[in-house]
């Protein structure tokens, strides 16, 4: 089985993104999300979830339910406890960047960095968005976002400098996502909380990871309500 792989690819210091641009990207994305990996892209979670819904919509969800695909086992994640294998699907960091739209933009001196038309995970983490749950308020950033883009970005080439609701590095994207700064400290706390409890206090086998994240998740959804 050959794995097809997908990028935005490399561009020179004076690329400049504009819709037409940002169109072909959703094309591209749409069409990742109909290859059976895509479910990986469905538990990854955040930002990498919202924007796989809106590319094969919500009634998709319940599939996520009827187990790994064919792709899981010779590319996906795999798990080896107690004498067993369990394999499920994972996305790699560079389909992670495509989903997020991102360019890698190279210098004369052989650098490259990174902008994307959405914050990646590693900018979505740190924000105020991130409360462990998609929440009305990343619902409204989202929809916001996407009306900027349509509306925000220019249409011709020569017209695209600095355009504002273009794609980002990974520190404007901090910046510009940052919001309560307090949500990053609390986030940290309960996570420290949650680390603790199961270290001391939880009995028997548990998978840590998922555990973490799971009460992470709710103890979030818990204080923001």
């Amino acid at each position: 089985m050959e794995l097809r792989s997908y990028s935005l690819g490399y561009k020179p210091p004076t690329f400049s993104a504009v819709y037409a641009d940002y169109v072909v990207y959703e094309q591209y994305r749409h069409e990742f999300m109909n290859q059976p990996r895509a479910r990986a892209a469905l538990l990854h979670g955040g930002l990498v979830w919202r924007l796989a819904l809106h590319s094969i919509g919500f009634d998709a969800l319940p599939s996520v339910l009827d187990g790994i695909s064919r792709e899981a086992v010779p590319f996906g994640l795999m798990l080896s406890t107690d004498g067993q294998t369990y394999f499920d699907d994972e996305l790699s960091e560079e389909e992670i960047d495509f989903i997020c739209g991102t360019y890698y933009i190279y210098d004369n001196a052989g650098n490259v960095r990174k902008i994307s038309w959405w914050p990646r995970p590693q900018a979505w983490a740190t924000s105020g968005l991130n409360v462990g749950f998609w929440s009305t308020r990343c619902e409204q950033w989202f929809q916001k976002r996407l009306d900027n883009i349509r509306d925000g970005v220019s249409r011709n080439r020569h017209l695209s400098t600095n355009d504002v609701n273009g794609p980002m590095t990974n520190s404007q994207w901090k910046a510009s996502i940052k919001f309560n700064p307090g949500m990053n400290k609390m986030r940290k706390n309960v996570q420290a909380a949650c680390c603790s409890f199961l270290a001391t206090k939880a009995s028997g086998k548990i998978i840590f990871s998922v555990v973490t994240c799971t009460f992470l998740s709710s103890c979030l959804a818990f204080t923001e309500n």
